[in-house]
């Protein structure tokens, strides 16, 4: 995942991509830890979702703009609207079939 520093650039990643994911962490959170290695785990398997990550430490303006006060957080825009938000304690098994859902919907009609 690349990282992002400015809420043009997602506002930009947003309108240009079918499907975004927004993944909000920090290195000092101990869930994030465990939530960002099988997150992209997840998105090996769905190869046309672009995906960024907000290092929120560093970017609390930015992590507030999108209303994310709680990490980890997953937030997931489909043609520009959001339609998925997770956020601390993520049921992997549960974003994963989210995700997939919509992957379906969006690219395999």
């Amino acid at each position: 995942m690349n990282r992002v520093y400015s809420k043009d650039t997602i506002e930009k990643l947003i309108n240009e991509n079918k499907i975004l994911l927004i993944y909000f962490g920090s290195k000092d959170c101990g869930i994030c830890k465990v939530i960002k290695p099988e997150l992209e785990k997840i998105l090996k398997a769905y190869p046309k979702i672009t995906s960024v990550q907000v290092d929120v430490e560093n970017n609390i303006k930015l992590s507030a703009s999108y209303n994310v006060f709680t990490l980890p957080a997953i937030l997931v825009f489909i043609d520009g609207k959001e339609f998925i938000r997770e956020a601390r304690y993520i049921n992997m098994k549960e974003i994963n079939d989210k995700i997939d859902r919509y992957y379906k919907l969006a690219f395999d009609m």
